[in-house]
């Protein structure tokens, strides 16, 4: 899993410090643009929130303490270091040019509520927090799915089963109808109703994976499922130049990278400690460091990147250094690395001593008959 958190988080780097990339040849906007499609990082993220999310509560529905445990050990992983980055941000922030005191006062809330996914569409963005809208999608999935999962699967598993599949098919009609709102573009990517089909499909693979029928379905099919979403989001976008403006693309694209994903996610499961390529790629020691830091690299990266970008540009040298190929590559390189840096620093000293209290807070009692799991699942 740490391999693959890996993968979608060097996406979302890649997208991002290469967002001002000052090359203008024709191999510099091919190369950009396909660094660009880092974005679809996010789409690995959420169909593995979906995977693991749902094997952890299908696999603690008998305990007692299954919704208030829950939201505790979440609380315990995702709040300490979100909120002391939002307290620093407010802080720091104005006196670094990101925020003036007053947008932040006023429309700080959206952020601190976890309901920054919705300020989009209300036009009240902060851009330099603006990546925290996926975030926001998280914890609303948290609030609401533990309740869903606890009454499709008081009866059989084939009906958390067949509500994750009705979910996932009914993400295009979901965006469909919020661009057809008018609601400014780009909000389906945004809000949580127009990400559902990402973390259904997780949710669906973990309700397969937990059963010999569903994994032997699983099996003979990862890879072709994989090979057939990418291919077609490929199809789709190339010729539109991956405009996600374009309304094909809002509707579609996010369906077809689920498909992409969710097939990656369930060869991850299935080969693991094969020593099959796949994984072995993914128990690289970059990517399972990257995959450990995830978290933290994904909330402090984007401030780096956009509080970096405005100090250099107010000098003359560091305008003349991002004017180069070689000096904004250097920048890119030294700017993620800083992130890398932080989100080390971040792991040791606020989120595993966090991590450490949750048996302590909220202990995980083993369910009267545990169902069975693939490796991995844990």
């Amino acid at each position: 899993m740490d391999g693959l958190r890996g993968i979608a988080i060097s996406g979302v780097l890649a997208c991002h410090f290469l967002n001002a990339w000052p090359g203008e040849g024709a191999w510099d906007r091919r190369a950009i643009a396909a660094l660009g499609l880092g974005w679809a990082g996010v789409d690995l993220f959420f169909v593995l929130s979906g995977f693991l999310i749902t094997g952890i509560l299908v696999d603690t529905l008998g305990d007692e303490r299954y919704w208030s445990g829950f939201l505790v050990r979440r609380a315990l992983r995702i709040f300490p270091l979100y909120f002391v980055v939002l307290a620093v941000f407010g802080l720091a922030g104005p006196a670094l040019g990101l925020v003036d005191p007053w947008t932040f006062g006023r429309w700080g809330w959206w952020y601190w509520s976890y309901l920054g996914n919705w300020a989009y569409p209300a036009r009240q963005v902060i851009p330099a927090l603006s990546h925290l809208w996926s975030l926001a999608v998280e914890e609303q999935f948290y609030l609401v799915w533990p309740a869903l999962v606890l009454v499709a699967r008081g009866g059989r598993r084939a009906r958390l089963g067949a509500l994750a599949a009705a979910l996932f098919a009914a993400g295009p009609a979901l965006r469909a109808a919020i661009a057809a709102s008018g609601w400014p573009v780009g909000t389906a990517y945004r809000v949580t109703p127009g990400r559902i089909d990402s973390l259904a499909l997780g949710a669906l693979l973990a309700v397969l994976l937990r059963s010999e029928r569903g994994r032997a379905a699983v099996r003979r099919g990862w890879a072709w499922i994989a090979a057939a979403g990418a291919a077609a989001f490929l199809a789709l976008g190339a010729p539109r130049g991956f405009d996600m403006h374009v309304r094909a693309l809002e509707i579609w694209s996010h369906t077809f990278l689920a498909l992409a994903a969710g097939g990656l996610l369930a060869g991850a499961v299935l080969l693991a400690d094969t020593g099959r390529p796949l994984a072995r790629l993914l128990e690289a020691r970059p990517l399972v460091a990257l995959g450990r830091y995830s978290y933290g690299l994904y909330v402090v990266h984007y401030l780096v990147h956009v509080g970096a970008l405005r100090a250099l540009r107010a000098t003359p040298a560091g305008a003349a250094l991002l004017a180069t190929r070689a000096g904004y590559l250097a920048y890119a390189v030294a700017g993620a690395l800083a992130s890398l840096a932080l989100a080390w620093t971040s792991w040791h000293v606020i989120e595993r001593p966090f991590l450490g209290l949750k048996d302590r807070l909220a202990p995980r009692h083993a369910p009267a008959s545990p169902a069975p799991a693939a490796p991995g699942l844990s």
